[in-house]
């Protein structure tokens, strides 16, 4: 049977009046031709028809294999309903297990990933489902990443990952180990047992990190990780420092010693024990009177590649590393880099605001745009940088280029009302050959001054940058109005044509907008 989408509708609409009236007999025997909807064309119709199922309950539970099948739907509002539907069908493992074996053998790794992310999305519901995955060697695995994207909430199935721990699978003894430690303190009970896999060779690092991470590391387990700390596998040797400095937070000297090998670890030629070194930094309890030092006489002679390493462990610090962040700024060969971590810190980093407004001019181009990307991600409280935006801006008055005053515009925005100085510049901009600076332009001043919007017919600027011939402008236009959101709800007529346009992230920028102003 094929149905028109009025009769989807129809059947819809009826399932639902008759699943509240209480007709569950009737609703059972639409299971059939709701299944086939689950294989509609239109996402819509996919989501709504698995909605239905879930309505009907366990009588539904026939369509539980196309129902498994929409997790690894490319659309997340179908995978999100085919959840809900499986819970509230609860079709029991015996008939769930070989279908997730199934779907998850037979699926390629980006749509393992939204099958799983799917199912953590269903949080405790899924859990008692996913213990019983725990007993099946093949769904074992899986089962356990799941968990732990649950984390916390699934902390009534610590006990099944407790016996997991026995798997004779490597591979299942460590991601129960990470699961566990998802678990914060729901894990505690288990501290023995994962105590007693620091030393297999498949699971220990792990353990390690785990033990670390709850800050529980037994007595007698602690020598095992003082040795490992001295391993020539670097990767357990950092995570072994990193944990006995978690264990002992007091101890000043431990700290100073294991910040000086894990930094020393960030120039290791082996790419992932930099990176393991630098997330340890990062992971360490603050105490930047130890760390500052240290990282920054590093950075001195570092190499691009390791002082990118110690940044991002100097970036996880975050608002207490800002002063010596722009101290740093005075090394011109890391300059980019710096300015680029000032930028990830986000408004914590205001302090800096003012050092980076100094650099917005720099000669290099690439340190005054990303000076300027920084401020904006400051937002509101870089105000104090509002001048220095400006002059660049006004470069051009003076017969000279402001290579990236698309850059400027875009922080000008992000700072609003307090960048209101800047308003007769981003007029002018409006009447720019450039379209994609208009629409930035136009965005901007919607920022800054919501009255602009009619005043200054921004949404006209906007909409009319949907047709632009560069992808990019397109896509920038459309987030440009969602943002307004409903404000722009006259430019919806403009935004469904671009769910037509060539570039698909021009369509997906759309569809969101539409979402945002109201349509």
């Amino acid at each position: 049977m094929r149905f028109n989408y009025r009769t989807k509708a129809l059947l819809f609409a009826a399932i639902g009046w008759l699943i509240l009236a209480g007709s569950a007999a009737w609703a059972s025997e639409s299971v059939a031709s709701l299944s086939e909807l689950l294989g509609d064309k239109s996402p819509e119709v996919r989501a709504r028809a698995a909605k239905a199922l879930g309505e009907i309950g366990e009588p539904a539970k026939s369509a539980a294999p196309k129902l498994v099948e929409l997790l690894k739907d490319s659309d997340a509002a179908v995978r999100h309903q085919a959840v809900k539907a499986l819970v509230a069908i609860r079709p029991g493992p015996q008939v769930m297990m070989p279908l997730f074996e199934r779907i998850m053998e037979n699926s390629d790794e980006a749509a393992q990933m939204r099958i799983l992310h799917a199912v953590a999305e269903a949080g405790e519901a899924a859990v008692p489902g996913l213990m019983n995955a725990l007993k099946n060697e093949k769904a074992a695995y899986w089962s356990c990443i799941v968990l732990r994207e649950i984390g916390p909430a699934a902390k009534e199935a610590v006990p099944a990952l407790i016996e997991a721990l026995k798997s004779p699978r490597p591979d299942v003894r460590r991601e129960a180990v990470l699961a566990l430690g998802a678990m914060n303190d729901a894990a505690l009970p288990a501290v023995p047992q994962i105590a007693a896999l620091l030393g297999d060779e498949h699971a220990g690092t792990a353990a390690t990190f785990v033990l670390g991470q709850l800050g529980k590391i037994p007595a007698e387990a602690e020598a095992k990780i003082r040795e490992n700390a001295k391993s020539d596998d670097k990767t357990l040797a950092t995570v072994s420092l990193w944990a006995l400095v978690r264990q002992h937070p007091e101890d000043k000297a431990l700290r100073r010693d294991a910040t000086e090998k894990l930094v020393e670890c960030l120039k290791d030629k082996d790419p992932f024990v930099r990176v393991a070194a630098a997330r340890a930094l990062g992971a360490l309890p603050p105490a930047p009177e130890i760390t500052l030092p240290i990282m920054e006489k590093m950075l001195k002679d570092a190499d691009a590649a390791t002082a990118h390493h110690a940044l991002d462990a100097l970036a996880a610090l975050g608002p207490k590393a800002v002063p010596r962040l722009v101290e740093l700024l005075k090394h011109k060969e890391i300059r980019v880099q710096v300015v680029y971590i000032l930028g990830q810190i986000g408004p914590g980093a205001a302090p800096a605001a003012e050092a980076l407004a100094k650099l917005v001019d720099d000669k290099d181009v690439q340190v005054s745009t990303e000076a300027a990307l920084a401020i904006g991600k400051i937002g509101p409280d870089a105000k104090s940088a509002v001048p220095a935006l400006i002059e660049a801006l006004e470069k051009e008055k003076k017969g000279l280029v402001c290579p990236h005053k698309h850059a400027i515009v875009y922080t000008l925005g992000r700072i609003g009302p307090a960048a209101a100085a800047a308003k007769p510049l981003l007029v002018g901009a409006l009447t720019s050959d450039d379209r994609s600076l208009v629409v930035v332009a136009a965005w901007a001043l919607a920022k800054i001054d919501r009255g602009s919007i009619a005043r200054n017919g921004l949404i006209g600027f906007l909409s009319a940058g949907l047709s632009d011939s560069l992808p990019e402008t397109r896509k920038a236009a459309a987030e440009g109005l969602g943002d307004l959101g409903p404000a722009a709800r006259e430019a919806a007529p403009a935004l469904k044509k671009a769910l037509n346009d060539a570039s698909k992230a021009v369509r997906e920028a759309a569809a969101k907008a539409l979402k945002a102003v109201g349509e």
